[in-house]
């Protein structure tokens, strides 16, 4: 894992009519870390994650991306790209307020909650349309576009398991599957970072642990630094390394699985316990609850 952080999040702060729904927030994420921000409805997390990946403009704090922690050869092909310039190859980037697509350009992918898809396109158009936006090759579009990145997309398809769905229009793909089409069309851009809100919102205990499998062998092969938002407690304690535990707009804990489990701030403000008092057992917000 990278000494330097992918990610830094400083002192993030953001209110709406005098209500503070983020109250200075500070954490890291690193290359091949999967981290996850976890809270209960209400406590800021979706405020958080929208202020960090663009959506929304924070009132102060910053959201810092290093280039320099990432691989030379990574580095050497984006200014190569010229998504980078050899000057902020090695200085961070300071990605607060800028829009959603200078972000992608600097190797950061992103999943919704709701899947944003191109239905009327096959499977694999979609993916190739990413591609095409990323490489600025919109001039090339008409007349061509069905051969452009074509090997390139299908290996991604394979890689998420949707190659043999290639050519299926994607209006027609079971929930699921528009997940891992999603999943793919993130990581056509090859990025280094990885933001997913609520990646496994709507789905089935079985699907929900076959996608999380999933970007969790990507994240560790790829050496992907991934971010995500997530009410599925089980899936975040089998797959996150490092969770974040927000409450009314503030971190209360930070750990791996086990030391959240038993953090006594967690415990006396989802469980309503006095960690003296011996309580034990579950806490009710580490369960499944929806969206």
């Amino acid at each position: 894992m990278s000494v330097l952080p992918l990610l830094t999040i400083q002192d993030l702060r953001k209110s709406f009519g005098g209500v503070a729904a983020v109250g200075g927030v500070s954490f890291d994420v690193r290359l091949g870390q999967i981290v996850a921000l976890i809270g209960t409805n209400g406590a800021g997390k979706t405020t958080m994650f929208n202020c960090i990946n663009g959506q929304t403009r924070p009132d102060s704090g910053a959201v810092i991306y290093n280039p320099a922690s990432l691989p030379t050869a990574e580095r050497i092909r984006m200014e190569k790209e010229g998504t980078l310039d050899k000057q902020s190859a090695s200085h961070p980037i300071n990605l607060t307020g800028l829009p959603p697509r200078r972000m992608a350009r600097l190797g950061i992918g992103r999943t919704f909650q709701i899947t944003a898809t191109f239905a009327s396109m096959s499977v694999r158009e979609n993916v190739q349309m990413v591609m095409i936006a990323h490489k600025k090759l919109w001039r090339r579009l008409w007349g061509t576009a069905g051969s452009l990145f074509r090997e390139e997309a299908m290996a991604l398809l394979e890689t998420v398991g949707l190659a043999a769905q290639a050519e299926r229009h994607t209006a027609t793909l079971a929930y699921g599957d528009l997940k891992r089409l999603e999943l793919a069309m993130a990581l056509a851009n090859d990025p280094k970072l990885l933001l997913m809100d609520e990646p496994t919102a709507g789905m089935g205990g079985e699907e929900r642990d076959a996608l999380m499998r999933l970007v969790h062998g990507i994240a560790k092969k790829r050496h992907i630094g991934i971010l995500f938002t997530e009410h599925d407690m089980d899936a975040v304690f089998t797959y996150a390394d490092w969770i974040i535990v927000v409450h009314r707009g503030k971190v209360i804990a930070k750990g791996n699985a086990d030391s959240i489990k038993s953090n006594r701030n967690v415990r006396e403000v989802y469980l309503g316990a006095d960690s003296s008092n011996g309580t034990e057992g579950p806490l009710p917000f580490l369960h499944n609850h929806g969206t």
